[in-house]
């Protein structure tokens, strides 16, 4: 992870003070949250899978390109999962971009949670734009982006409600 930060972000004035030995245990400095990482965590009875990935932008960080690279990384994905997050939205669902008249999301993505993961929810917010809430009658997709496309975090919080997962 360490040199995908360093290679991505490191020409960010505010990160460019950093050394790179500072980010080599930075999951370290995380002693009160739950940081996930192509990883899963259960949660009162939930299990929940992160992972950072999202088609090739402007070279920000966790950016593959698309095509097999990202269909590998959600492969990772296992089966059974209640609430999947990712970075970015699978095409189609709360990914228009109306400067670029077009949709940006992953279609690898989408295939992965509509054919094989299927979660209840699917929880990203890369793209600012798309901020809302979907259904594709299954699983509940939420863009939860707090910023507005100009990085302004005016977005107010998404509350969402789940029932207990069966034998909590």
């Amino acid at each position: 992870m360490a040199d995908l930060v360093k290679q991505d972000y490191y020409r960010f004035p505010s990160v460019s003070k950093l050394k790179p030995e500072d980010f080599d245990n930075v999951q370290a400095l995380l002693t009160n949250s739950i940081y996930l990482q192509d990883s899963e965590v259960t949660v009162k009875g939930f299990r929940i899978y992160g992972a950072p990935w999202t088609p090739w932008f402007n070279g920000w960080g966790f950016n593959l390109p698309r095509g097999q690279s990202l269909l590998d990384k959600w492969n990772l994905v296992p089966e059974g999962i209640d609430i999947l997050m990712t970075h970015g939205p699978p095409l189609g669902f709360r990914d228009w971009v109306p400067k670029e008249l077009q949709r940006v999301g992953c279609v690898e993505l989408l295939n992965t949670v509509q054919r094989r993961v299927r979660p209840k929810l699917h929880v990203f917010g890369g793209i600012h734009e798309g901020y809302g809430i979907m259904t594709d009658g299954y699983t509940t997709y939420i863009n939860a982006s707090t910023c507005t496309v100009s990085f302004q975090p005016t977005n107010p919080p998404i509350i969402f409600d789940l029932p207990n997962p069966q034998g909590s």
